[in-house]
C-alpha cells in the first residue's frame, strides 16, 4: 500500500489553551474513526452471529443487518462489551513525575510541573497515525539539533487526509511560536562560540587587569601555558555544560501554558536582564581591546 508522508520540524513555541484543544480533537477525531470502524464490524459479526441461532436475542426487532447496525451504533451497553482500544496515548516527563493517557481527556492540571518532554500518537483507519516528539531537555547540541526531538509526523493512505492534517496542525503551531528562542537554538552551535570568544576576551582583559606585563605576544613558560591550557579547557567546559543548562532550564524549547513554574517564570526576567548586561559588556571589551590601541595610536598623533 502506497503511503504519504509529512514530517514538520516544529520550531521553539509555547502551546495555549486553545492551540491544545485543537490539537487533541485531531487525534481524538482521527482514533474516533478507528473505533467507529471496528465496532461498526463487531455489530455486523454480533448481527450475523446471532441470526444464525434459532431464537435470536439481539434487538430481534431489527430487519436487516443494515438497520441492526444503525439501530444500535450508539448503544453503550454494546460498546462497553466490545471493549475497544483507545487508539492514543499521551506521555509526559518532568523532573517531579511522569504521567500516561490514554485519551485526551486530561486537562494541564492533571500533569507535571515543568514537563520536558511529550509524545503523543492517534492511529486511525486504513494505517493513519499522527505522532509528536517534543523534548526540552537536551543534553548536548546534538540533542538540540535532533529532529526526532522536536518533530510532528503525519502518515496515511490519503495524500489529500495527511496535507491537510500536516497544513491545519502547522498553522495551529506557527500561531504559538517563540521568535528570539527559536532563533537562538537554531543557531546554538554559533552562539556558543560567540559566547565563547567573548569569554577568553574578559579573561584576557582579567588577566592584563591582575598583571600589567601580561600580553599573548610574549612566549610563555612551562607553567604558563598549563594554565593558559586550563583556563582554556575551563571555558571550554563551562560556556558549553552550564550555559546550555541555564538556557534549557530558564529558556526551554517547547512550554505548555499554566504548566511552568511559577519559580522559574518569575527568575525569567531576571535572569535574562543578567544575560543581556553580561553580553552588552563583553562586546564593549571585545570593542575596546580592538580598536582600543588604534584609538590611542590616533590621539597620540
Amino acid at each position: 500500500m502506497k503511503r504519504e508522508e509529512r514530517v514538520l520540524r516544529i520550531p521553539a513555541f509555547a502551546i495555549g489553551k486553545e492551540t491544545a484543544d485543537a490539537f487533541l480533537n485531531e487525534f481524538r477525531k482521527l482514533a474516533q474513526e478507528k473505533r467507529n470502524s471496528e465496532f461498526e464490524q463487531q455489530l455486523r459479526a454480533a448481527y450475523k452471529g446471532d441470526r444464525a441461532t434459532p431464537n435470536p436475542q439481539l434487538d430481534p426487532a431489527a430487519q436487516s443487518e443494515g438497520e441492526f447496525v444503525h439501530r444500535n451504533f450508539a448503544n453503550q451497553d454494546f460498546w462497553n462489551a466490545a471493549n475497544l482500544p483507545t487508539y492514543q496515548n499521551y506521555i509526559f516527563l518532568a523532573k517531579s513525575g511522569n504521567v500516561i493517557f490514554d485519551d485526551a481527556s486530561f486537562e494541564i492540571a492533571d500533569l507535571p510541573k515543568d514537563v520536558f518532554y511529550v509524545k503523543a500518537r492517534a492511529d486511525g483507519i486504513n494505517g493513519r497515525f499522527i505522532e509528536v516528539h517534543l523534548k526540552t531537555d537536551f543534553k548536548n547540541f546534538n540533542e538540540a539539533r535532533d529532529l526526532n526531538n522536536k518533530q510532528l509526523l503525519v502518515q496515511g493512505d490519503d495524500r489529500n487526509w495527511v496535507t491537510g492534517v500536516y497544513e491545519k496542525l502547522k498553522l495551529l503551531i506557527e500561531a504559538e511560536r517563540l521568535q528570539t528562542r527559536g532563533v537562538i537554538y537554531n543557531n546554538i552551535t554559533k552562539i556558543y562560540w560567540l559566547t565563547l570568544v567573548l569569554l577568553l576576551c574578559a579573561e584576557y582583559r582579567g588577566a592584563r587587569w591582575l598583571n600589567h606585563s601580561f600580553s599573548l605576544s610574549q612566549p610563555l613558560s612551562g607553567t604558563g601555558a598549563l594554565v593558559m591550557f586550563g583556563v582554556l579547557l575551563g571555558t571550554l567546559v563551562v560556556a558549553a555544560e552550564l550555559g546550555f543548562a541555564m538556557l534549557t532550564y530558564w529558556f526551554p524549547y517547547f512550554e505548555i501554558e499554566g504548566n511552568v513554574s511559577r519559580g522559574r517564570i518569575g527568575s525569567r526576567k531576571i535572569v535574562a536582564g543578567i544575560a543581556s548586561g553580561i553580553y552588552t559588556s563583553a562586546i564593549v571589551n571585545v570593542i575596546a581591546l580592538i580598536l582600543g590601541p588604534t584609538l590611542a595610536h590616533w590621539i597620540g598623533h
